[in-house]
Formats: structure tokens, sequence, C-alpha cells
């Protein structure tokens, strides 16, 4: 991160993110390290500003054989060999369409799910843990991402999950804030640090009510 970038931190989230992101990089230059911030999100907790959307958008699950069909067109960032993983998982994709159109999509799985090569994220399947997330360029800054999170969570909700869970890297203030106005609750860090051959995985003991932690694949 430059000079301007750490100045415009400073400006947007004061001194401490400064030096939480200094921290954080300088440990990067020696081995691998993640902090990651436990969130969840409830009907109850929504902002239901979120719920809105234009009428020409139409939100739904989507079936494997449309999911297939959007994979042909490289545009849409769906690969044919993440849709042999993701499906027979049983994973959802939710998405916002304008007309035939992919505008904004979001993965969501009550299994546990990769977040690298070999690191797993665990969580208690009551929940919902949303991942992948994508908008096509010609419809970014119309709040989409979100708005298919909250769209999503009322589905799930109907479908009996408690709500969505996830996580942010604690040096990513503006995902943090974003998170925050829409909804999402703080419960709990996890520390990941690669140590020799394995990881050293320290979850907060408040990561517990939720079974939420991190899992290295030997």
């Amino acid at each position: 991160m430059s000079f301007k970038n750490y100045k415009l931190l400073a400006q947007k989230f004061g001194y401490g993110a400064v030096a939480h992101a200094l921290k954080y990089s300088l440990i990067n230059k020696f081995t691998f390290y993640k902090q990651l911030q436990g969130l969840t999100v409830t009907m109850e907790t929504l902002d239901p500003r979120y719920l809105d959307i234009d009428d020409k958008y139409t939100c739904r699950f989507l079936t494997e054989e449309e999911l297939r069909g959007y994979a042909k067109d490289e545009a849409n960032q769906i690969a044919e060999k993440f849709l042999d993983e993701a499906l027979p998982k049983g994973d959802f994709c939710y998405a916002i369409l304008e007309g035939d159109v992919l505008a904004s999509y979001g993965w969501y799985s009550d299994k546990p799910t990769h977040i690298s090569a070999d690191l797993k994220l665990v969580f208690d399947p009551a929940w919902i843990y949303m991942y992948k997330g994508y908008t096509l360029p010609a419809y970014r800054g119309q709040r989409l991402h979100a708005i298919g999170m909250a769209r999503s969570l009322q589905a799930f909700t109907e479908k009996g999950y408690k709500g969505i869970i996830s996580y942010v890297e604690t040096n990513n203030f503006p995902s943090l804030r974003s998170c925050d106005r829409m909804g999402y609750k703080n419960f709990g860090k996890i520390k990941v640090i690669k140590k020799g051959s394995g990881y050293k995985i320290t979850p907060e003991s408040t990561c517990a009510a939720y079974n939420f932690s991190v899992e290295a694949e030997k």
C-alpha cells in the first residue's frame, strides 16, 4: 500500500486502522497471515432498505441448466470446473437478473468451504455461508451485491436457516464498514498463520457458539 493510500485510510478510518494495516502487511512479508472477522446477519438485524430493488430486476436461485448456460459466457466469471465442484456439494447460486442478463450473483453453502487452496472455513450448518459474489461491470454502483445478499437472506430464512454467516479480513476496513451498515454483527475473530509446513489457527472463544473456525487440509 502506498503512502497516499495510507493517508486516505487515516482520513476515513483513523490512525488505529493505519497501524493495524501496517502490522498486517509486515507479518505477510515474512509468512502467510490472515485475521478473519466473523459476522452474521439475520432478518432482525438487516437494514430493510437493502431489500428494495428496481422492478426491472428479478431476484431468484438459478438452476444447474441456467448456470451451465451462463458459464459459456466468460464475462459471467463462472467456470465449468467450479460448477463441477459446487453443484454436487449442494451449493446455491442466488442471482439478480435483468431479463436474461446475469447482472449480479453470489454463491451460498451450508457445508465447509475452501477459502484458499488448502484452508477450509467450517461453521454451524444452521447458518448459510456466502462466498464468490460477482457483479458485472455494467451493473456496478447500484448496490446489487448488498441487495443480492439481503434478498438471499430473506429466501434462506424462509428455508429455515438462521441467517448468513461470513467473514471479512480485519484489514479490509471499507468492507467491514459496509457490512456494519447492512446489519452484520461481529461475533469473533480467527487468526491463521503459517508455521513451517502447517498452520496455527486460533479462533476466539466467541466463535465456538457458531462452530466457526478454519481447518487446514493435510
